[in-house]
């Protein structure tokens, strides 16, 4: 008698399919603000369901498909919290306007635009024209093109190179050495991890590559020479004007997905600028504002556990996506970006102090690489933490196959 599985094994275009029924049914329920009780408890449970599918199908498919599927599934789940949250708010007061929630669903980086003079706002955007266009495409297909090929020259390395990994966490790994001098990791691992985080800063700059130029093939048609004539032509077309006013801001006014990592200064300046910032505002609104708001009496505690309550969430972030690509449950992301939240608890106050500076004072360059000097050994030392599970996990591919082709 042949065994039944549950959930049964569906096919990875049906499966792919199936996982974004939530969200279709969610934006269709959300065009308009939350009406009812039924209406909202809807909602709650489309919410639980788009991110309980992929935890159900953990281990069944490839680990790389599944490492995307649960990416979007944690990402469609932190703004459709977000988009309830608002409107709750309004119901508390109706001074705050409530988008559809398809409206706010691409807006993941309010904070990265970077308009030199707002008050201008609209003289920058008609200053862009065609020519500028064409320059921005052909950087941004260049730097694809080398991007793309550091990867896939990577992905024929690590295809063949794979290195075994301890089933101990490297966490553990490191109290036992601290109990026993057994070393904790080797070179050609610690190697692979090193190696793994320039993959993930390759990626993502490689991702706002190819969504500017995706962008630039929509805003092309959208230029015209003649700003005047074109204000006028647009009166009547207000959708057609903000698309052309969103898209222009997207690619000359919004900072890279990904920023400068290695030149971090400390673990505020990592996570809050250089490293890519998509779930920034989902950690703020879901952890940080509601646990500080519970402490007002102390502002100062309130920081401190607000603080702790975006790591923890982050790290749940992390393991839930290593559970659902990898069949992988240890709790390391936990570790790791609690452990990263205390260093910024504790790390400012010292450094500040060492350097004598005053408060919201500029860094000047020698107290950044000062800064530098202390945090990035400590985060170095803890990439492993972070990495292994990845490059476990992850079966790496190359669409080169340079080795290959020069022996045949």
């Amino acid at each position: 008698m042949s065994r039944t599985y549950f959930p049964p094994t569906l096919s990875p275009l049906v499966y792919i399919t199936v996982f974004h029924v939530p969200l279709f049914a969610f934006i269709f329920l959300s065009f308009k603000p939350i009406t009812s009780k039924l209406h909202a408890c809807a909602l709650c449970i489309i919410i639980f369901v788009q991110a309980l599918i992929p935890f159900i199908y953990h281990g069944r498919y490839e680990p790389l498909m599944h490492f995307f599927i649960s990416v979007l599934a944690v990402l469609y789940t932190f703004k459709m919290i977000i988009w309830l949250k608002r409107n709750y708010q309004s119901s508390i007061d109706s001074k705050i306007k409530i988008p559809s929630f398809i409206g706010s669903l691409f807006n993941w980086r309010p904070d990265a635009v970077t308009i030199p003079d707002k008050q201008k706002y609209q003289k920058y955007i008609d200053f862009i024209e065609v020519t500028d266009l064409n320059k921005e495409m052909i950087n941004h297909t260049i730097n694809a093109i080398i991007k793309f090929v550091i990867l896939d020259l990577i992905g024929e390395y690590l295809r063949d190179n794979k290195p075994e990994i301890p089933e101990r966490s490297y966490g553990l790994r490191v109290l036992d050495y601290l109990r026993t001098g057994h070393p904790f990791t080797d070179r050609y691992i610690f190697f692979h991890c090193i190696l793994l985080i320039f993959i993930l800063i390759v990626s993502f700059s490689l991702v706002w590559n190819i969504n500017c130029i995706i962008y630039g093939m929509f805003l092309k048609p959208l230029l015209t020479n003649n700003v005047n004539e074109k204000r006028k032509l647009e009166k009547s077309k207000y959708f057609k004007t903000q698309l052309k006013e969103w898209l222009i801001t997207s690619i000359f006014y919004t900072k890279p997905i990904m920023g400068k990592p290695y030149f971090s200064t400390g673990p505020r300046d990592l996570w809050s600028k250089q490293w890519h910032q998509i779930l920034n505002q989902s950690f703020k609104e879901l952890g940080y504002l509601p646990v500080r708001n519970c402490f007002k009496h102390n502002k100062t505690l309130g920081q401190v556990l607000g603080t702790c309550s975006v790591f923890l969430i982050s790290g749940l972030f992390h393991d839930y996506i290593a559970i659902v690509a990898f069949n992988h449950f240890s709790l390391d992301y936990v570790a790791f970006f609690l452990l990263h939240g205390i260093l910024l608890i504790l790390l400012e106050p010292v450094e500040n102090y060492i350097v004598r500076r005053e408060k919201d004072a500029k860094d000047n360059f020698g107290i950044k690489v000062f800064k530098m000097a202390l945090f990035l050994p400590i985060a170095i030392f803890t990439v492993p933490l972070f990495a292994e599970p990845y490059v476990k996990g992850l079966n790496f591919y190359s669409n080169l196959n340079i080795y290959t082709n020069l022996a045949k």
